[in-house]
């Protein structure tokens, strides 16, 4: 059966902001009742209004999920370390009123997730997103799949002067939720028309057929299973 990822808190979905050393990811999805998806957005602008006047210092992204079933939202926020979390939020607590009356009568459930990033594989962060496509893995061979990715992007850097995606390792979940996950970002809906070889064709055309066949072989003896969704950016919504 196909798993599901419960992102964004979500889904921070979110700032995927990258550095040289490893950052925290805390998402938080947001599944909301049939019908509810105005009300619900409206419950978080008020929230945002509550907290930015009383001087919130905290910084999140809000995507909504724009294929699959049900309506769903992601709440993200980066963190530079588990110390982070100790912080105590003031603007919050002063605010939580409008979450339980506003917000949570249009939840139909939440799950919250910690990942870390993999700045080595990763690309840097582009504040032009305003989409992107999340690529979801369940693993069967952690150190394998570790492997393939650490040589797909070294390849990718070397072709394009860059990496394509951010990594992300599932430090935290449910048992529905992913190992790992890759964001590829775009500035807006009209950028995945673009047409570029995928990363097996790159392999190939720089290493030839048979060895991509036979990394691509590995790669998917690794995975266990893999799925994908994509997300829009709320910038209302959000306080980057």
């Amino acid at each position: 059966m196909k798993k599901i990822i419960y992102l964004i808190a979500f889904l921070p979905l979110l700032v995927f902001a990258q550095a040289a050393e490893t950052q925290k990811l805390t998402t938080t999805e947001f599944t909301i009742k049939n019908g509810h998806a105005d009300h619900f957005k409206e419950g978080v602008k008020l929230w945002k209004e509550c907290y930015m006047a009383n001087k919130g210092t905290w910084k999140w992204n809000l995507w909504q999920r724009q294929n699959g079933q049900g309506t769903s939202f992601v709440v993200g926020s980066m963190q530079k370390n588990w110390a982070e979390m100790d912080q105590a939020d003031e603007a919050g607590k002063k605010c939580r009123n409008i979450s339980l009356e506003k917000i949570t009568p249009h939840v139909e459930s939440s799950n919250k997730m910690i990942s870390t990033t993999m700045p080595e594989v990763s690309r840097e962060f582009d504040p032009a997103t305003k989409v992107i496509w999340v690529n979801f893995f369940t693993v069967k061979d952690g150190r394998e799949f570790n492997d393939v990715v650490k040589e797909l992007n070294s390849m990718v850097k070397t072709v394009e002067g860059k990496n394509r995606n951010q990594w992300y390792a599932v430090a935290g979940g449910g048992l529905e939720d992913a190992d790992y996950f890759s964001v590829t970002p775009y500035a807006n809906y009209a950028a995945l028309d673009i047409k570029r070889d995928n990363v097996w064709k790159m392999y190939e055309t720089k290493h030839g057929k048979e060895k991509s066949d036979a990394i691509r072989a590995r790669f998917m003896a690794s995975v266990d299973e893999n799925w994908s969704y994509i997300y829009k950016l709320n910038d209302e919504l959000s306080n980057q």
